[in-house]
């Protein structure tokens, strides 16, 4: 069984009540009794829009091709699905954050969620082994520092961030316990109303131009 460690870089915003959509998914398979990394992946989103600012691409460290090989999100998330394969898995994340961003889009354009099974906050477990006044809130960078491991790659890049929580999860691997559950109707609808009645309208509104030079 592995454990899939994922992170997500969303598109920045430039205006109050614009949605944070999905522009990047990075991730990568722990394979729990080998505790190794044994495979990755990275897919770039295309926003709704069809346009990806200037400062998003700057922000997250996308190259022209990257721009060129984007997908729409229903692909995206088709090719994320035929990655993570049959078998059983634990969906992980540094924080719960990027699993709210997966349901809220994926209810926004009505796309199955059954995949997203036995999903893990790592953050507060590696948080509290630790150091002790942290409450789990412990960000990637300084609970990298504290562990001993060197940051690799590029910050605020999905992949890298990806790379960088495995290498935490596998540190503390024998200390952690991965919980299996389901993501339950009640919930999808508890997004699904959200999404009706608040940040998703925006959606349709006329945007505003973007500074200059985006």
């Amino acid at each position: 069984m592995v454990a899939v460690i994922f992170d997500l870089e969303l598109i920045k915003r430039f205006r109050k009540g614009q949605p944070s959509e999905i522009v990047e998914i990075g991730a990568c398979k722990v394979d729990l009794e080998s505790q190794t990394i044994i495979d990755q992946i990275q897919i770039y989103i295309t926003p709704k829009r069809g346009h990806i600012s200037k400062s998003t691409r700057k922000f997250i460290k996308m190259k022209e091709e990257d721009v060129k090989n984007a997908v729409p999100f229903e692909t995206g998330i088709s090719l994320f699905r035929e990655w993570l394969g049959k078998g059983n898995y634990f969906l992980c994340s540094w924080g719960k954050d990027d699993r709210a961003h997966f349901i809220n889009q994926s209810v926004q354009q009505k796309l199955d969620l059954d995949w997203l099974k036995n999903y893990n906050d790592i953050q507060t477990p590696i948080g509290k082994l630790l150091t002790e006044n942290v409450n789990g809130q412990l960000g990637l960078k300084n609970a990298l520092t504290i562990a001993g491991i060197e940051l690799t790659g590029l910050a605020h890049r999905g992949i890298d961030d990806a790379l960088n929580t495995a290498a935490l999860f596998i540190k503390f691997i024998d200390r952690i316990e991965l919980e299996e559950n389901t993501l339950s109707e009640k919930e999808i609808q508890n997004h699904y109303r959200k999404y009706k009645r608040s940040r998703f309208r925006h959606l349709d509104r006329p945007a505003k131009k973007a500074p200059k030079g985006e």
